[in-house]
């Protein structure tokens, strides 16, 4: 058939899937994207609910995240490059850097959805304002930190990023591997430096949201421990891999 003679060349012109995505392709089961393809999308939705917001949240949609939009001047933000310096007061003081750390935090303790429509609105008055309030709420080490980091972490970094004292970002993006983790070419390596045990990372990163004013970064390096250096010291839960550094 015309279609394995056209296979064979395209098959060499094509690249390859990334790790990456053979375990996103790999993962999971068929959601609605199948049922569209398959015709019968209806049947699909049917099993989801309309999500709603709680009254706290739809309060802070009516309030602080209205307020805020009244304040936003887009074309004045692209020609500063920059948001103007009461708008970032009004952004840390009413806590839009902490919607989705716990309350016990100092944060909003808010939804996914609710952090989603507040996202949202902001973004039909300002792009620029509304990624400022997106990446510390979803890209920053916030959510890492609650979930992953230890109880020390927690008790320090949270609350200064739930009311702003702290920005962050996440520095994934390279130059030759974009966002694909699996083919980032940074590292950290593990070493032992006067009785201390470290690493140190080789890195370059590139187009990092608010980088050029973050306090906090989550750094993505590939770990690698030639010397077996974390098995020996019994560090739990240790190994090599793809990891984020807090810096």
């Amino acid at each position: 058939p015309i279609t394995d003679f056209a296979y064979k060349p395209a098959k060499k012109v094509v690249p390859r899937i990334s790790d990456t995505e053979r375990a996103a392709l790999n993962s999971g089961t068929v959601g609605f994207d199948g049922a569209l393809f398959g015709g019968n999308p209806a049947g699909y939705l049917d099993r989801y609910k309309i999500p709603v917001l709680s009254p706290e949240e739809q309060a802070f949609m009516d309030n602080e995240v209205e307020t805020l939009c009244k304040m936003l001047d887009d074309y004045q933000i692209g020609v500063d490059m920059d948001l103007p310096a009461e708008i970032w007061n009004f952004i840390r003081e009413k806590r839009f850097l902490g919607m989705i750390i716990p309350k016990q935090y100092g944060g909003l303790g808010f939804s996914p959805n609710a952090h989603s429509a507040v996202v949202q609105k902001i973004g039909t008055r300002s792009p620029s304002a509304s990624v400022c309030v997106m990446v510390p709420n979803s890209l920053g080490p916030g959510e890492l930190l609650n979930r992953y980091g230890t109880q020390e972490q927690k008790d320090y970094y949270l609350p200064r990023l739930a009311g702003g004292h702290e920005l962050p970002c996440f520095a994934l993006t390279a130059p030759t591997s974009g966002s694909d983790a699996a083919s980032m070419i940074d590292t950290g390596v593990v070493t032992m430096k006067d009785g201390v045990l470290g690493m140190r990372a080789t890195f370059h990163k590139r187009y990092i949201t608010l980088a050029p004013v973050a306090s906090i970064v989550g750094l993505a390096v590939t770990v690698k421990d030639p010397d077996s250096l974390l098995m020996r010291h019994n560090v739990k839960g240790a190994k090599d891999g793809i990891t984020i550094v807090l810096l």
